[in-house]
């Protein structure tokens, strides 16, 4: 795709310029002082008098489209539609709450295998994603499970001791050990950690969150 370095460089850090008068009631300030950045890169020196002069009212029948990403922009800058990444920039001043959408689509459709970027393993089940960091970690680097509201990886975790038991040596009980930290508990947890550090066990240990002093 066609970009220059300041235009990257722009939709990654560029911020509003304020202090220009906003003469458009349907545009919020934020979003004009945005065009006010983007008027500074050469090939958008004209998209402010466009918007504010040329046809203010096909900007704003863009603006308030539901999928503004979907719909081609007015005037010449139609052409943006085959220059995405330039799109993107428009997209991120006038429209940021679709700015998302936008770069999901520009990378899965853009970008190189870019669906590899966006889809990730989404399409394998947990237990599989679990087993691949598993191969990737390493045994003095302990694995951290961020969680939603109701998951629990505790399952799927002794999923992979019972089917690969033989692979990794480990046993429930002997050689694997859930500790659910509260109170009373962190003594049993540091008993374990030791012991495990020694033997080679592995140790989960739920609501770590309770033991800050554990995570510096």
């Amino acid at each position: 795709t066609q970009y220059l370095p300041e235009e990257m460089e722009f939709l990654v850090k560029g911020g509003p310029r304020p202090g220009t008068e906003n003469n458009l009631e349907w545009l919020p300030n934020m979003a004009w002082d945005m065009v006010q950045s983007l008027i500074q890169l050469e090939d958008f020196k004209v998209f402010a008098q466009n918007m504010e002069k040329d046809a203010p009212g096909r900007f704003r029948d863009w603006y308030n489209e539901l999928n503004p990403e979907d719909i081609k922009l007015p005037l010449e800058w139609k052409r943006l539609d085959s220059i995405p990444f330039k799109k993107l920039l428009v997209i991120k001043c006038l429209r940021p709450d679709r700015i998302s959408v936008a770069l999901t689509r520009f990378i899965r459709e853009v970008i190189p295998k870019g669906e590899e970027f966006v889809d990730m393993d989404s399409k394998l089940a947990f237990v599989d994603v679990l087993s691949s960091a598993i191969e990737d970690s390493d045994p003095v680097i302990p694995i951290f499970f961020i969680l939603s509201p109701g998951a629990d990886p505790v399952k799927d975790v002794e999923t992979i001791i019972r089917r690969d038991r033989d692979k990794y040596r480990i046993e429930p009980g002997k050689s694997f050990f859930n500790i659910s930290l509260g109170q009373g508990q962190d003594e049993i947890a540091r008993r374990r950690l030791e012991e495990g550090n020694k033997e080679g066990h592995w140790i989960m240990l739920q609501n770590i969150q309770l033991m800050p002093r554990w995570l510096q």
